[in-house]
């Protein structure tokens, strides 16, 4: 039921019970399904308008009845499921679905989506307009993340009398590269975790690390070569922001130098850092 306001003054009107229209529209659309399956034109023609129209994905549209009467779809037999699918009344004879689809082929299945405009037609509902689109393949970043392979292992080394430690391993997915990091000088010292995988929200690289002072980062990752440069900015725990260029070098693969250069805190300009680290080596 609706309410209106007409003049200031409630209205209230009782919507259109199309539950029966609805059933039917679901039928003949499962009806189409099987005809598709079977390859059956016959059935197929009977379930489209004479004028109905398909678009596929490439914008291409196609009247449906000549393309049965080319014997297209009896050549092409195919088998869809549908998924998700809603179904919109525009007026009692005429009703828009949309939703998910999935077509079975040789390489794989295809998934896209759809909408159709069922019509009312000698009191059958047909088809008058269906238009498909394929769905974007799901982004696949295992070549970005594959690169930062060489990180992976048990790293040290010495600068500016300080000991640093890193220790990196994938998860079991290798989605996200976990680096355990620590910083020793004399009785002072400083860890923490560092996460590395791709965030599909700056569609980029991207670190998440949080030390044990109370202070955390984020970083953007690049590569050139095999040189990675991360900019990163820190939450310090006083509240300050700092923000410094990492960059990695790998003069060979058990071989690491890092720096950190451009940093800053709230706008003070701060000194460079270097270390080089080494590998350890695998146990066996």
């Amino acid at each position: 039921m609706l309410l209106l306001l007409v003049g200031g003054a409630p209205l209230f009107v009782r919507a259109a019970d199309h539950s029966e229209a609805e059933a039917a529209i679901r039928q003949a659309g499962k009806d189409y399904l099987a005809a598709l399956a079977r390859g059956d034109a016959k059935a197929l023609a009977e379930l489209w308008t004479k004028a109905g129209t398909f678009t596929d994905e490439t914008g291409r549209a196609v009247k449906v009845h000549d393309m049965i009467a080319s014997g297209a779809f009896e050549k092409d037999a195919r088998q869809v499921s549908v998924t998700d699918s809603t179904l919109r009344f525009v007026t009692d004879d005429v009703a828009i679905e949309e939703g998910d689809c999935e077509t079975a082929t040789g390489e794989g299945p295809v998934k896209g989506h759809f909408e159709a405009i069922w019509v009312k037609d000698n009191g059958h509902w047909k088809l008058d307009s269906l238009h498909e689109s394929r769905a974007a393949p799901a982004a696949n970043h295992t070549e970005e993340l594959a690169s930062l392979d060489v990180f992976a292992g048990q790293w040290s080394g010495e600068a500016e009398k300080s000991t640093i430690r890193i220790t990196a391993k994938w998860d079991a997915n290798k989605k996200f590269l976990r680096r355990e990091l620590s910083i020793s000088s004399g009785k002072a010292s400083l860890a923490g975790t560092q996460v590395v995988g791709w965030d599909p929200a700056s569609q980029a690289i991207k670190s998440w690390t949080f030390l044990d002072d109370g202070s955390y980062s984020e970083g953007i990752w690049s590569r050139e070569g095999n040189v990675w440069m991360v900019l990163s900015t820190r939450a310090l725990p006083d509240g300050q922001t700092s923000s410094a260029t990492q960059v990695y070098k790998f003069p060979d693969k058990n071989t690491m130098v890092w720096k950190s250069i451009r940093g800053s805190v709230d706008g003070q300009a701060t000194d460079d850092f270097e270390v080089t680290l080494k590998r350890a080596a695998a146990s066996k």
